[in-house]
């Protein structure tokens, strides 16, 4: 997220002989301090940290390159954000962050980032990525309950067109362990077989017929896949059990706290890595997939990524591979797009009153400008593991949020239900048991401010591929910026706040495109309403 205060370059995690040390200021009284993270798959008692000083504790942790998150745990209890690093994740979820290149620096991210003053890794080109992908829009939906089976969402293909979706990102649909089930359905992402699919959706023939019909829409179809582990009942555990993280004893686990349901791999066997990616060849040989979303890719050893790449673009030089990561150096040599969660966080604070338009446009920037040139970054209000957008931002500051998310740089996506405010949604433990969308809550008014987004951005390219550059000097309240291509140039300000806004007329003269609460005349923005339009004379 963007950089709440300056830092004390002492406190900060650095470089050190043996790998990156860290710092931490403890309350009396405190008896242990641990460290946890994407390094250690988030362990609160695998890395202690040594008590050096009077309520100073330290540890040296080798870590490798890429982007990191981590927590401090206190006395085996209280998880918390380191309170001397000002750079917290993009994934709301309150993880400090740092960064560390191959050389072992460590890159922490620095407030006023920009073109001018790029952070090093802008410097290094990022992986080029299909047109297809960056053109799209990304809906992600899980079988059962958006269509029941593979021919209920056949079924409802014609919505998403009418929606103007063209990306389906598909949850797991292999079958699931039972082992450790929670719920009387499991885990989605527990899976019993990497190699076969769910009976419960349907059979081979009706997934084909499913991806046939969404390539003849236009559409492309991503298969979501489970990376690091297997369910704890999975075959292998028995047959190859060489495969697995395994503790002193021999038993199997899967490091990650409070998933027992779970079976760590270990990637450094290279059989392992070897039938993974054979079988996802499999699946794009097999179904036409036109692409793999890989789940908690930011606990995956990079060079096992960048393997990943290399087989699967040479059977399809167009793959698409979305990591579910904020790591810049996966844009490097294996995934096409990473997530980017903070314009959610900000769109809420600005809402919310916390944060204004300059702040948004530094967190663009500082997020922009740390990441390798190019890199594309998927805007997202809501995914797997957040509740709905409405009850997040509020349901007032849902729509203008969405405008902004549609019309920025990067690929939106959003997550099933997501365009009609569809109310049951809280996070994806809800298909631990039978779960469908409600249907009968459908807020066809959303659905049609999404469906013009969409529709808007299709046809402009501005929208999709142009320059982005943030308006100054606006009121409290609002976001404004500019998307520019060679053909035209498009302005988008939104109101986040619940009153009237006036703005410069001289400097938005806007010929709009869409429009809520605009008043061309007399420059103002009505209570959480949006215009997006050309500017004068560039139409």
């Amino acid at each position: 997220m963007d950089l709440q205060f300056r830092a004390d370059p002492a406190m900060l995690p650095h470089a050190v002989p043996g790998g990156v040390r860290f710092v931490f200021d403890a309350a009396p009284g405190t008896c242990s301090v641990a460290l946890a993270g994407t390094f250690n798959s988030w362990v609160g008692d695998a890395c202690m940290l040594e008590y050096v000083a009077p309520t100073r504790w330290q540890a040296t942790l080798p870590i490798p390159a890429g982007r990191h998150l981590y927590k401090l745990v206190i006395d085996g209890r209280d998880w918390i954000a380191d309170p001397a690093n000002p750079w917290l994740s993009e994934d709301g979820q309150n993880n400090s962050c740092l960064t560390v290149d191959e050389t072992g620096a460590v890159l922490m991210r620095e407030a006023g980032l920009s073109a001018a003053a790029p952070g090093p890794l802008h410097a290094r080109a990022a992986l080029a990525s299909p047109d297809w992908l960056r053109h799209g829009v990304i809906y992600q939906l899980s079988v059962p309950a958006f269509g029941g089976d593979f021919d209920g969402v056949r079924a409802k293909l014609g919505y998403l067109s009418e929606l103007g979706a063209d990306i389906l990102w598909i949850m797991p649909i292999q079958p699931i362990g039972v082992e450790g089930r929670r719920g009387t359905l499991g885990d989605p992402y527990a899976v019993r077989d990497f190699d076969a699919i769910d009976p419960a959706l349907g059979d081979a023939a009706a997934l084909r017929a499913l991806v046939d019909a969404a390539h003849a829409r236009g559409m492309r179809v991503l298969l979501d896949w489970t990376l690091n582990r297997s369910s704890v009942d999975h075959p292998f555990t028995r047959t190859h059990p060489h495969w697995y993280t395994r503790r002193a004893d021999g038993s199997i686990y899967y490091a990650v706290p409070e998933r027992d349901y779970f079976a760590g791999f270990d990637f450094t066997d290279r059989a392992l890595r070897r039938y993974l990616i054979g079988s996802m060849r499999g699946w794009i040989e097999r179904f036409g997939f036109d692409g793999l979303r890989f789940d908690d890719s930011d606990i995956t050893p990079c060079d096992f990524l960048d393997e990943i790449r290399a087989d699967l673009a040479a059977l399809r030089p167009d793959i698409a591979l979305i990591s579910q990561s904020y790591d810049e150096f996966h844009h490097l040599a294996a995934c096409d797009l990473t997530y980017e969660g903070g314009t959610r966080e900000m769109l809420r604070r600005c809402a919310q009153g916390g944060a204004d338009g300059t702040a948004f446009a530094r967190y663009w920037n500082e997020s922009t400008f740390s990441f390798p040139r190019g890199a594309l970054r998927m805007r997202w209000l809501e995914d797997k593991e957040q509740g709905r957008a409405s009850d997040f931002l509020g349901r007032p500051a849902h729509r203008p949020a969405a405008a902004v998310m549609l019309t920025l740089d990067g690929v939106p996506h959003l997550l099933m239900g997501q365009e009609f405010d569809e109310p049951t949604w809280t996070g994806w433990p809800v298909l631990f048991n039978p779960y469908q969308l409600d249907w009968q809550a459908f807020d066809g008014e959303l659905y049609r401010h999404y469906q013009t987004l969409i529709h808007l951005r299709r046809r402009h390219t501005a929208l999709r591929t142009g320059a982005t550059a943030f308006l100054d000097n606006l009121p409290p309240g609002a976001i404004g910026f500019t998307r520019t291509d060679q053909r035209e140039q498009i302005v988008v300000l939104a109101n986040m706040s619940s009153t009237t806004l006036t703005l410069d007329a001289g400097r938005v003269p806007v010929s709009p495109l869409y429009a809520s609460g605009w008043q061309d005349e007399h420059a103002k923005l009505g209570p959480y309403g949006w215009v997006i339009g050309t500017l004068a004379g560039t139409a």
